[in-house]
């Protein structure tokens, strides 16, 4: 019998519980990560497309999903948290950390403080933009614009209260102010439409603009989606070191 494409774990980290799902076990890890009030599932489909090329990790976010909820979500302990996880999963090379929307600050972070092969973001807000209440935040993903075969795949949470906690999360900053230096990561931006200029970041980020409405754009055009990933997997693509994911 062949083993399933998915499975699914759970990591308990001293804060609390991590649910996360695998595929394949080979090759460089991707983990992606979904937007805040979001859960893994919305991954499901390009996790399956990569699966043969890497080793491909979608987590819950603490409070989302299968990952129980705690009285906080600090960003530095939850980078630490997910860079503990690769550690414990023995990863040898350095992943491909793929941020969506409201997660792609946490993203970037991650990559700021871990060694990461490249980080991508998928339709991150738009810098300071503030916090928006639940229905405003909710309904500015446009799930009309997701092929209905995976509407089921993007259900958020209801809870205002998750979405208001994760605030601190969504505000992050992107640390890095100055180009990357020879030897870093890639630093991949994709987005469903065209983002308002952001010339402090225009050097940082090769950005692929999808002409595509909503704010998923890993579903609405998942091929592309997953070939543009596969790009970063090839040997002549920039990465840094190649030896696990360590807190620097």
């Amino acid at each position: 019998m062949l083993p399933p494409q998915r499975t699914t774990h759970t990591w308990r980290s001293p804060a609390g519980a991590w649910c996360y799902d695998t595929w394949g076990n080979h090759g460089r890890p991707i983990v992606l990560i979904p937007a805040v009030m979001f859960d893994r599932s919305m991954w499901w489909p390009v996790a399956a497309e990569l699966r043969p090329h890497a080793t491909v990790i979608a987590v819950d976010l603490p409070g989302h999903g299968d990952s129980p909820g705690r009285d906080q979500y600090d960003p530095d302990d939850l980078v630490g948290e997910l860079a503990l996880l690769l550690h414990t999963l023995g990863v040898r090379q350095a992943p491909i950390v793929v941020g969506h929307a409201t997660a792609a600050p946490l993203a970037v972070s991650f990559a700021a403080r871990c060694v990461v092969h490249a980080v991508v973001t998928v339709d991150p807000p738009h810098p300071h933009s503030p916090v928006p209440d639940l229905d405003q935040y909710v309904a500015g993903f446009d799930f009309d614009s997701v092929p209905p075969h995976y509407r089921d795949l993007i259900t958020p949470s209801t809870d205002p209260r998750l979405l208001t906690a994760y605030g601190p999360v969504m505000r992050l900053t992107d640390p890095a102010g100055n180009p990357p230096a020879a030897g870093r990561p890639a630093q991949v931006a994709i987005h469903s439409q065209q983002p308002p200029r952001s010339p402090a970041a225009d050097d940082r980020w090769r950005r692929h603009v999808y002409n595509l409405p909503g704010r998923f754009a890993h579903l609405t055009d998942q091929p592309r989606f997953a070939d543009d990933i596969r790009a970063l997997l090839r040997p002549d693509q920039p990465a840094a070191q190649r030896h696990g994911s360590h807190l620097r």
